[in-house]
């Protein structure tokens, strides 16, 4: 188990990038070989505070300092690893890759959930860095295909749990719901656009649902987007698109609003690569 605060200062830069729904902020580019693999991610209300997970299984806090909109500074204050129904951490548990936690949603009150890839699996945790309560699994979990399951995570708000993979059956991309009793219900469908696949997921507070959805162009450049849709059937809209190989592989989608609207913050998975920063990616809702 770790512990540890440090201050990181890399790369930041203002872009000119928009869009008919957004318009990018900056990215910050965070340059430490302590933390990889980020691939859940939720900010506090009002901006300044982060919750992640990362694909080994750890749980991550820090805290941003912003010059303006631009983040200048990150602080990583606290890693430690995500403790399974069991009571012993998963990064531990390497067969059958039950470390590999992808999506994180945490309630007003606290309480967190993280879903979990290739293990295709949900947990719920009374507070972050707490230990994992069993939910039942879906029986189409396991009706993914390898590397390909639950990738997302979300809280409605009226705290509605919900949760996405990362790639469709044939209907399409799964709603699951969380019902009564905790169990899993597919409420519909998402049709699946230009073969990309949902991989952070967030809503607003008037019940939108923001969708980050990444692909890989021919095996060299990942490439995202930004697609928003209300569960009722009424909206499905993309709002972005970025450029092949623009910005790393992002996986990570928080919603939050400061004085001026909506933002969202982007965080990427640079898979534990030395030479690849974490990159966090903000946007402002402009319409």
């Amino acid at each position: 188990m770790r512990s540890r605060s440090f201050a990181l200062i890399a790369a930041l830069w203002p872009t000119l990038a928009s869009s008919d729904g957004l318009e990018s902020i900056g990215v910050f580019e965070l340059d430490t070989e302590t933390v990889f693999g980020v691939s859940g991610l939720e900010l506090s209300d009002d901006g300044s505070s982060y919750v992640a997970v990362t694909d080994r299984g750890w749980w991550l806090t820090g805290r941003f300092e912003r010059r303006g909109d631009l983040i200048t500074r990150a602080t990583v204050e606290r890693v430690e690893p995500i403790i399974g129904q069991d009571g012993f951490p998963v990064a531990a548990r390497r067969v059958g890759d039950w470390y590999d936690s992808e999506g994180l949603a945490i309630a007003p009150d606290g309480t967190a959930w993280v879903s979990f890839e290739r293990w295709a699996h949900v947990w719920r945790f009374d507070q972050v860095f707490g230990t994992a309560e069993w939910i039942k699994d879906h029986p189409t979990f396991y009706d993914h295909a390898e590397n390909w399951q639950l990738e997302a995570a979300a809280i409605s708000p009226n705290g509605t749990v919900y949760v996405f993979s990362e790639k469709p059956l044939l209907a399409g991309f799964p709603i699951y719901r969380l019902g009564q009793d905790n169990l899993w219900v597919i409420d519909g469908y998402l049709p699946e656009q230009d073969v990309f696949g949902i991989v952070g997921a967030d809503f607003s507070a008037d019940g939108a649902l923001y969708l980050l959805e990444r692909k890989l162009v021919v095996g060299l450049w990942w490439q995202n987007r930004i697609r928003r849709v209300r569960l009722d059937g009424s909206e499905d809209v993309i709002l972005w698109t970025g450029q092949r190989g623009e910005y790393e592989n992002l996986e990570g989608i928080s919603v939050w609003e400061d004085e001026k609207g909506l933002r969202l913050t982007l965080v990427s998975d640079n898979n534990g690569e030395a030479n690849t920063p974490t990159q966090f990616v903000e946007f402002r809702l402009t319409e």
